[in-house]
């Protein structure tokens, strides 16, 4: 798993990359909405590889929630690409992007097995913050 990067210039390389990965994944599935998960991707790798604290097994405690509340906006892609950018899971993975019985299939559920999800990332706009409480 990476440290945290403490140096911009980086973070921008990573950010770039975690882009061009959204965008390889929303074109082999021919299907997606890149718009705002590529919106996303400054803050999202800020978030991942400088100031949340994470451990090697992405246990999910106290230093690690996040409430989302724009599901369709980030949705699968950005979140899935900073995980595997921190390498936990393998970059092939990112292939099977809306494929059916694939972990990567769609919104992302806690039922298959996605490190890091507490609670589907769809439904309702909004409700992002109401789970927490």
């Amino acid at each position: 798993m990476r440290d945290k990067v403490e140096d911009i210039d980086e973070l921008k390389k990573i950010a770039t990359q975690v882009r061009r990965d959204i965008l390889q994944m929303v074109f082999n599935a021919s299907s997606g909405h890149p718009g705002g998960s590529l919106g996303c991707a400054d803050f999202m790798t800020a978030l991942y590889f400088r100031v949340m604290t994470q451990s090697d097994e992405f246990k999910m405690d106290a230093r690690m929630k996040m409430p989302l509340s724009f599901p369709m906006a980030i949705s699968l892609r950005c979140f899935t690409v900073c995980w595997q950018r921190k390498g936990y899971f393998p970059v092939e993975e990112l292939s099977t992007f809306r494929k059916l019985n694939t972990r990567l299939q769609g919104h992302p559920t806690t039922h298959e097995g996605l490190p890091g999800i507490r609670t589907a990332l769809s439904g309702s706009l909004g409700q992002g913050f109401s789970v927490p409480v």
